[in-house]
């Protein structure tokens, strides 16, 4: 039987070694010392005084996690107290550091990343540099981060010229065309991408190119975003393990929500890339319907619709236990 993971409200404060010290070794000694086993004398240094720290809370104000930043934009002591991993705790922490890092007007931070850690990191965008070396026992990587994809006048990507091909509305019958047409248009975008489904078609979504060209594009920019809408949760919970994969892995750019609005609604499922890119199933059981690489005034009407039931949307329980 899987485990209900709770979720709880997280605020994340900057603090400093001289205010917080007793508070952050005490999280770093119980992470790094008594489950790492890294030597008590190593994991407190001379660097701890001049870094910028942050303390997470949770329930009861409790400390869960603490990270810090050296004056040159290296992140490190990113520490999550064993009983609330998994919750987006180390998440929240990253995303205080990084807008801390943009506001201050670096280029770049930069870690060095533990190896099982490096997928999280890679959610944000981070990148990993070079080979593999050891740290207080434990292999690591330098990982970097450019930051002018954060802020807001960083540069746009430059978009092709649309052809009078890609206007067009293309049908589409079978479920492997779908999926061809739904790969092409995952591929085509640069920042978002809205999946409304009923259950997540297995024939679809649970597929290797589909999932890869997913991946690629969760982890090609710090602001890319995909967002799915379910309404039958347990059928797309059993079939789709693959997608809900990414999910985990990447939660600060894949989210998955319950369909849960009182409106009516007449679509069966439709995909939308960048405000542009239209891939739409006409009906339930039939891989019936058309496709339009790009219709911005055709897709803005299901955008609306979509995020108007996102808002209305909720993270079923069932998600829940797959942490998602």
């Amino acid at each position: 039987m899987m485990e209900i993971v709770e979720y709880f409200p997280i605020e994340v404060e900057r603090t400093s070694w001289e205010v917080s010290s007793d508070i952050l070794t005490d999280i770093r000694h119980k992470v790094f010392v008594e489950e790492q086993k890294v030597r008590a004398d190593d994991e407190i240094d001379e660097y701890d005084p001049q870094s910028v720290h942050w303390l997470a809370y949770g329930p009861n104000d409790k400390a869960m996690a603490t990270g810090r930043m050296l004056p040159g934009g290296q992140i490190g002591r990113m520490a999550v107290l064993k009983e609330y991993r998994e919750r987006g705790v180390g998440s929240s922490l990253m995303r205080k550091m990084i807008r801390y890092a943009v506001r201050e007007g670096l280029d770049q931070v930069f870690l060095h990343a533990q190896i099982k850690a490096i997928p999280f990191y890679e959610g944000f965008g981070f990148i990993a540099q070079d080979d593999p070396f050891m740290d207080a026992g434990i292999a690591h990587k330098l990982m970097l981060l450019q930051l002018h994809h954060y802020r807001d006048n960083s540069p746009q990507p430059v978009l092709p010229e649309i052809t009078e091909e890609e206007r067009q509305r293309i049908s589409i019958d079978g479920a492997e065309n779908f999926r061809e047409q739904a790969v092409m248009l995952v591929n085509r975008a640069h920042r978002e991408i809205r999946i409304f489904s009923n259950r997540l078609e297995p024939e679809m979504y649970s597929n290797g190119q589909f999932c890869d060209s997913v991946y690629a594009f969760a982890t090609s920019h710090p602001l890319a975003r995909v967002r799915i809408l379910v309404k039958d949760v347990p059928h797309a919970i059993q079939h789709t393990n693959q997608l809900q994969d990414l999910c985990h892995r990447l939660p600060s750019h894949i989210q998955l929500r319950k369909f849960q609005s009182q409106e009516e609604c007449l679509h069966t499922e439709f995909l939308l890339v960048d405000k542009a890119g239209i891939l739409y199933k006409q009906e339930p059981e039939r891989f019936v319907g058309y496709v339009i690489a790009h219709a911005p005034m055709e897709a803005v009407e299901l955008v609306q619709e979509f995020d108007n039931f996102w808002e209305q949307g909720e993270l079923d329980p069932e998600l829940r236990r797959l942490h998602i």
